[in-house]
């Protein structure tokens, strides 16, 4: 089998079971973040007459440039850049990779942002930063145990960070279109409605993938519907809310607060409304508040698995079009 592997988040040498096992691979131009992406033009380049590709975006137009290809991995649990339906049409299986230890990191992440928010740490910081000391003690931290938490979202993420919520005191609601009702109530979770989850909550946190479905979900009415001394925390992706809205929001004053990881453009330009929040109720993060070494290695193994699997005629675990069959490879 011809592997290319664009998106690249760890070592070459951890693809190496590959080589081994007789496949050809070759690595596309390494670009990060912060360098322009690759063109449609380079990643055909790239990716020639390969079989497998390792990418987090594939297009109705990429996959007619690129007719040999079969299998279309992404090394993360977003999918929203992958065009599901022209893969499907086009015959090629799609996967994303979820490990154990990502999902973990994102718990822990989305935990972190939601402390630092509560206990308003970056206002503190930055006023001891900045030579001051303590505030007039108008300004209050927010005890967690007591509170209502509500989780918009109720997959792998949506309840470890339940999970380890579970124990601290809080209530815990939960909006999905999944009937958990089993996992909910083990965890201690209520099902509910997203205007009730939101009417209810003292801070919600969203971890649904961006679909047609989700995009904006979060706009101006449903965060109207929240209490005003709310806060709004979002790892999940940054169209899921409608920035402008949460913008009205901040400013206002609908909302206390927000913590954010992700943004509808990425890279955040400078001139994005975003960064003229107040910084003492709007903490935002890279989209890396999540990074791990311990979840990139089990990424990395876990699409090489996905490779070997295929290779022996079998559905990896996490395919999002099963119904496409898993593909003949050379």
């Amino acid at each position: 089998m011809k592997i290319a592997v664009i998106t690249l988040i760890g070592s070459s040498d951890d693809y190496e079971p590959l080589r081994a096992g007789g496949h050809e691979l070759k690595f596309g131009p390494a670009r990060g973040q912060t360098l322009p992406r690759l063109t449609e033009d380079e990643i055909v380049a790239a990716v020639g007459d390969a079989d497998c590709l390792v990418h987090n975006t594939i297009t109705r137009s990429l996959l007619a440039a690129l007719p040999n290809l079969k299998v279309v991995i992404t090394p993360y649990v977003g999918y929203d850049k992958l065009d599901i339906r022209a893969a499907t049409e086009a015959g090629v299986l799609l996967c994303n990779t979820q490990t154990e230890a990502s999902t973990m990191g994102m718990a822990e992440a989305t935990l972190a942002l939601m402390l630092a928010s509560a206990k308003r740490l970056h206002l503190r910081a930055g006023r001891l930063r900045d030579g001051g000391w303590r505030d007039d003690g108008s300004e209050h931290a927010v005890l967690l145990q007591g509170s209502t938490v509500g989780i918009v979202g109720f997959g792998a993420i949506g309840q470890s960070v339940a999970r380890h919520l579970f124990g601290w005191g809080v209530r815990l609601l939960a909006y999905t279109r999944t009937p958990w009702a089993t996992m909910a109530s083990d965890l201690g979770v209520e099902l509910v409605n997203l205007q009730s989850l939101l009417e209810q909550s003292d801070i919600v946190t969203l971890h649904v993938p961006l679909t047609r479905e989700t995009r904006g979900l979060i706009g101006a009415d449903q965060l109207r519907s929240m209490k005003p001394d709310a806060l709004l925390i979002n790892t999940a992706r940054g169209a899921v809310v409608d920035e402008k809205a949460l913008i009205l929001a901040i400013n206002e004053g609908w909302i206390a607060g927000a913590a954010l990881d992700v943004f509808h453009e990425e890279p955040l330009p400078t001139d994005n409304p975003l960064r003229n929040l107040n910084a003492d109720r709007v903490l935002m993060t890279p989209h890396a508040v999540a990074n791990t070494d311990a979840a990139r290695r089990s990424t990395q193994r876990a699409v090489v698995n996905h490779i070997l699997s295929i290779a022996e005629g079998k559905m990896p675990r996490t395919a999002l079009n099963v119904e496409v069959g898993v593909p003949a490879l050379g």
